[in-house]
């Protein structure tokens, strides 16, 4: 009896570290909800991004239009709440489930992004919003985003059509440059002078015929990426490719 007692030791142990487990927020959500070391990276980012687009417009002629290009989700808007809701109630991403998150409109900004945005504004630059969220949710992504101050009704917002599976994000990023398509300023062809996102599909890759395409050289300099421990195609493969 005694000996079975002893077998059992480890086995409540365990039980008791995985319920303990269980109550505590995955630790790469409360990175992002509760880190310092997280905000700080995010106004970093956007303060480095601020200079270079600063730098950048004065080195046009004048008169040329230029602009930013930022991504939504975990760029600009803060959905960790999202990502909590689905720890806490042990749920895989779900489409509906996440429409429905986005249309309570209550994603916070990403430290950093207002003030960005702000001051891209009173330099006279243009901002794009090109995100992989799906047309349904236009009127409550622009909503959120004009509820953390980052919405002006001279932005385009550029969501994905799920009826055309090539619209991708380098058609609306070349749509954006060229001022041809859903996604640009009519007639008005637009330098972009920043890119920001937290996956590197937010950025202009080999191939597209923009500044910096493909080149890893141009992150810090005209692409700012921001951290995002949560989610991206590394959780399921190995993504790096250099030392």
């Amino acid at each position: 009896m005694r000996r079975l007692v002893l077998a059992l030791v480890p086995v409540c142990l365990f039980a008791t570290a995985l319920a303990a487990q269980a109550e505590i927020p995955a630790l790469e959500v409360k990175y992002v909800r509760d880190s310092e070391e997280y905000a700080t990276i995010a106004r970093q980012a956007y303060r480095t991004a601020l200079a270079a687009a600063t730098a950048g417009a004065r080195a046009l002629r004048k008169g040329q239009a230029w602009g930013v290009v930022l991504d939504v989700d975990e760029t600009a808007l803060d959905n960790s709440a999202y990502q909590l809701e689905r720890y806490s109630y042990a749920r895989p991403h779900d489409e509906r489930d996440w429409n429905s998150y986005v249309a309570r409109r209550e994603a916070v900004a990403v430290p950093g992004v207002v003030d960005f945005v702000a001051g891209v504004r009173r330099l006279g630059g243009r901002v794009a919003w090109i995100t992989n969220r799906d047309e349904t949710t236009r009127d409550d992504t622009r909503a959120n985003l004009a509820a953390v101050g980052l919405w002006s009704d001279g932005d385009r917002l550029c969501l994905l059509d799920p009826a055309d599976t090539s619209y991708t994000k380098g058609r609306r990023r070349a749509e954006v440059a060229s001022g041809r398509g859903r996604c640009g300023w009519e007639g008005d062809s637009v330098r972009v002078l920043a890119y920001l996102g937290d996956q590197l599909g937010d950025f202009p890759r080999s191939g597209e015929a923009l500044p910096g395409a493909g080149d890893d050289a141009a992150f810090g300099s005209r692409f700012f990426l921001l951290p995002n421990p949560m989610y991206g195609g590394w959780t399921r493969r190995v993504t790096r490719q250099r030392p």
